[in-house]
């Protein structure tokens, strides 16, 4: 009974209020900068600005709170130096992830949302911390990439700019009228409401296969409708071969024997 009533009870509540009175402003503040600069920045800088408020709010909450239980910040401030020196030589990955984070967060190859390749792997970026990069794949998995690694590793962005040239090859027999064949092509890609008018589509003779003619079909369009607009001109172009009888040939091996 003396040992609890030793104890300063109302240190203890004022430095828990403190706290969660913290984590709430932290928050909240934390939300409204996040809602301020999405309609100005990009979402990545919103995030990065998001935690920045919050921690940096919190912080000085759980200082006051350690003072008002009567802790020396002298003392706690040597701890936190002898505590970094430790950190500073047991983990000079996490250090060289850390200084890749902030060359990644200024050089900006990449943002939130951006559909990039890391080593022939592709997915969504997630977020970009100081130490790891996190990214959604196609598959619905997510692939951690510490920044270090991705320094080093070429990265391909695929929303980079607002246009994206779709390309399919398809071969047609030899016997096809080709320049027919290129013209109905053309047509269909002019017809399509999702495929750009500049740069203007073109089709044009790829290479002479062994069993067929290789046609190549680009067309621009939009970043966002990539995807969308590659499956629909594959499956328009199928459609117009049967409609036409323009005869796609697969390989063929003929062996002569004596």
């Amino acid at each position: 009974m003396d040992a609890l009533s030793a104890v300063d009870w109302p240190s203890i509540v004022y430095a828990l209020m403190l706290l969660v009175v913290g984590f709430l402003v932290a928050k909240r503040s934390s939300n409204l900068v996040d809602k301020t600069v999405t309609k100005r920045f990009s979402r990545h800088q919103a995030m990065l600005a998001r935690r920045l408020v919050f921690y940096s709010l919190f912080i000085i909450f759980f200082i006051s709170a350690l003072k008002q239980l009567g802790f020396q910040m002298s003392v706690l401030l040597g701890a936190a130096g002898v505590f970094t020196v430790a950190i500073s030589f047991a983990s000079q990955t996490a250090a060289s992830n850390l200084i890749s984070g902030i060359f990644l967060i200024f050089e900006r190859p990449f943002k939130v949302g951006d559909v990039i390749s890391v080593k022939g792997a592709p997915g969504t970026v997630e977020s970009l911390d100081l130490l790891s990069t996190k990214i959604k794949t196609f598959e619905g998995t997510l692939l951690r990439i510490p920044n270090e690694m991705l320094m080093k590793s070429e990265i391909v962005n695929m929303s980079y700019f607002p246009k994206r040239r779709v390309e399919i090859l398809i071969g047609v027999a030899y016997d096809c009228d080709v320049e027919q064949v290129k013209t109905l092509f053309l047509a269909l890609l002019n017809s399509e409401k999702g495929v750009l008018t500049e740069p203007e589509p073109q089709v044009f003779i790829n290479q002479f296969a062994d069993s067929s003619v290789e046609l190549k079909v680009m067309a621009w369009v939009r970043t966002k409708e990539f995807a969308k607009m590659r499956n629909r001109l594959r499956e328009q172009i199928k459609i117009v071969c049967d409609k036409e009888s323009i005869e796609i040939p697969f390989p063929q091996l003929t062996i002569h024997q004596d």
